[in-house]
Order: structure tokens, then sequence, then C-alpha cells
């Protein structure tokens, strides 16, 4: 697909998208790789925008640069923003609020703290997105797991398999200590994302570096 093509494909996909106002959204495409702009009113609406674009066949890249302008009677201040962003992370049953710490400033909140999975750390920065007010999340989350697992590498290659969008012998693993990296092909940003969640599933997992390229 060439880049006006792809562009126009893109453009439809966002007017698609039931909590994205596209007519706000600039896009610009260049060997695959696409670039948003322009202005939404929520962090919500900016990451559904992002979301709708990486299921696009075609796209082998995403600069995203959307700016966040709540309309006026949706601005709070950084202390009931904090108000809020306490009891997400209180009352919500996956994540282990005692090791979180955060800060709020002029409405972007930073999370610190250390974890055991990296799905507590993206269920925290995924709640606290979709609050009114709050303009960025900086999540600066360390995952610590609590114990060494043997095997790493067995257990991402048997996660890679089990997903049906990926094909795991085209995808190598590496492991170094509890870092693991990932490289080879996939077809789609989707699938770049979903090896890498895949990988983040195994236990022991520490970090992974995603080297993936999208090959469409």
């Amino acid at each position: 697909m060439d880049d006006q093509s792809l562009r126009q494909t893109i453009a439809e996909e966002l007017e698609w998208a039931p909590h994205v106002d596209a007519a706000r959204i600039t896009i610009a495409v260049h060997d695959g790789v696409v670039h948003l702009g322009g202005v939404v009113e929520s962090l919500a609406e900016k990451h559904a925008a992002e979301r709708a674009v990486w299921h696009v066949r075609g796209v082998r890249g995403l600069v995203q640069e959307i700016a966040v302008e709540p309309p006026s009677s949706r601005r709070y201040s950084d202390d009931e923003i904090a108000a809020r962003v306490a009891s997400v992370l209180r009352w919500d049953a996956q994540i282990p609020d005692a090791h979180i710490r955060f800060k709020v400033a002029g409405g972007i909140v930073t999370l610190i703290g250390t974890l055991e999975w990296q799905y507590q750390k993206q269920e925290a920065e995924a709640r606290i997105q979709q609050l009114e007010g709050v303009l960025a999340v900086n999540n600066e989350i360390v995952v610590r797991p609590g114990a060494a697992a043997p095997d790493i590498a067995s257990k991402v290659h048997r996660a890679l398999a089990r997903h049906a969008e990926l094909d795991a012998s085209r995808i190598a693993v590496a492991v170094e200590g509890a870092t693991v990296t990932l490289s080879g092909e996939v077809p789609s940003l989707a699938a770049w994302r979903t090896a890498e969640n895949a990988a983040w599933s195994a236990a022991g997992v520490a970090a992974v570096e995603n080297q993936l390229s999208v090959v469409p």
C-alpha cells in the first residue's frame, strides 16, 4: 500500500473509532511511518487514536504528537487529580497500591515504585489515563520479579506460540539474566505489541527489549 492510500485508510479508521474526534487529528505518512498530530480533549482519546492506528495493515511505525487540551469545564487542579489517582490505585484489585507512589504537576502524573509483574504496571497506567484532567502519565515503575525463574526463554517461546496472530517461528528470543530481547519480523504494530506483552507474561522477566521489525 502506498503512503497516500495508507493515509486514507487511517483517516477512515479514525472516523470509525467511536471515542475519537477525527476532525481534530492530523495525519502524515512517509514510507509507512505514520505521524499523528492535532489536539484532543483527553488523554484517553489520544490513546484511542493511537490504538486505532496500530491495527491498520501497512503501518510500519507511529509517531504520536497529539496534544491534550481539555475544555475549561473539564480542567482540574493537581490536588483534585491526585485525589482521583489515589482512589483509582486503592480500589483496583490488580494494583498493589502500597508499592506505588505518585506525584502530579501541571496535570502530568508520574508513577514511581517497584512491582513484580508488568501487567500491574500497565494496569496502573491505563487506569490513570482514563481520568479527566490528566494530560500525560510518566510511568517510572520498575518491574522486579519476586524470584528468579528458570528457563525464561522456553516460557517466552511458548507464550509467543499461543498467540494466533503471531508467527513464533519468525521471532528470535535471547535471554540474559532476567532481560528478554526479541528480534525478527512481525506483520503489524499490533503484533509488535502483542509479542512484547507475551514476553512480559513469562515469570521472572524483569525487562523486555523489543527489537522486532514491522514488515507488512
